[in-house]
């Protein structure tokens, strides 16, 4: 199937891999065949859907010895040499929306991938068209920080305003080929551009924060109050 994409011109293969969906699908759901190809075919980029995550599974460092889970998609790089930021790329559809619950999962399956698969190479997901408006995943990566001694401890990198946007959108322009600058020109002029300034000028609803935000001002409104 590869080599027919490759003379068709076809460059990106997307296969799902985690959430599996009962035990028959579950062998199927491991990444351990990814690596390999990965390797027979270096002119093909391997788009990673839910990047081998396992539902109902905490996450922790990287363990080899585990074989499941992300931990599956970093081994197969890992024992195949395929460097960070080559070939395979990890998609975070659904993916993040369950780490959104347990944040100490969440940033070491965002720690392994941006370590192991590479900060170029983590593609954002939301898998919204089941759950609906994907705008509280997109608050939650945007506040979400690995912490210093998490990052400290196992190499994982700080989530900076640069590699959010790399998740959130520049890090897709790659596989796809697309220019980086034009996509950013056009991206500011476009209708979801266009509708974004509207509604700075105008906002409705304007999603405007009451009470204290502050612990003066929540000491000051105890105060008020007594």
């Amino acid at each position: 199937m590869i080599e027919k994409a490759r003379r068709l011109g076809i460059r990106n293969i997307c296969v799902h891999k985690g959430l599996a969906f009962g035990p028959q699908s579950y062998e199927h759901s491991l990444c351990d065949d990814i690596g390999i190809v990965a390797k027979q075919f270096p002119d093909v980029n391997f788009l990673i859907y839910h990047s081998g995550f396992v539902q109902g599974q905490s996450e922790g460092p990287y363990d080899p010895g585990r074989r499941e889970g992300v931990d599956s998609l970093i081994t197969t790089v890992v024992e195949n040499d395929i460097a960070p930021n080559s070939n395979v790329y990890a998609e975070l559809g659904t993916t993040w929306r369950l780490l959104m619950q347990d944040p100490e999962s969440a940033a070491h399956v965002l720690g392994k991938l941006f370590r192991y698969i590479g900060e170029n190479n983590v593609l954002w997901g939301t898998d919204s068209i089941w759950y609906g408006s994907p705008q509280d995943q997109i608050q939650a990566f945007r506040a979400f920080q690995i912490s210093e001694a998490l990052r400290d401890s196992y190499g994982y990198p700080q989530i900076t305003p640069r590699l959010r946007a790399k998740v959130f959108g520049l890090n897709a322009t790659r596989p796809y080929g697309l220019n980086l600058d034009e996509v950013l020109r056009r991206a500011r002029t476009d209708k979801l551009s266009q509708q974004r300034a509207a509604y700075r000028e105008a906002p409705d609803p304007a999603f405007k924060t009451y009470g204290p935000r502050t612990r003066r001002e929540f000491l000051k409104l105890l105060r008020l109050g007594g």
